[in-house]
């Protein structure tokens, strides 16, 4: 595992902590909107191009996770979607203030 991470129910954060003593601390509703899954990307994009398409808002409550190999963490979100690999490099790289 390359990083390690903990959820903050009180502040509704997640924190990741990297080897190298690095770490972001994430919104559950930034990690929820940025869900790198096909379903989540697809839905973004055609928001973004029909200003016409509706899209429910995701429930953004975060009740688990879950490592992947090496490489990624599975977020279970309160709707019942854990279908995104967020990867570390991926989690590294998301913007908290963005």
């Amino acid at each position: 595992m390359l990083a390690r991470v903990r959820i903050d129910a009180e502040t509704r954060t997640v924190t990741v902590e990297w080897p190298d003593g690095s770490q972001r601390i994430l919104p559950w509703s930034k990690l929820r909107a940025a869900c790198p899954c096909a379903l989540c990307r697809v839905e973004a994009q055609r928001a973004r191009e029909d200003p016409m398409f509706l899209r429910p808002p995701p429930n953004d409550t975060l009740t688990d996770f879950a490592y992947v190999g090496n490489y990624a963490v599975r977020f279970f979100w309160g709707d019942g979607h854990s279908s995104g690999l967020y990867t570390w490099r991926y989690l590294r790289e998301l913007d908290p203030d963005g």
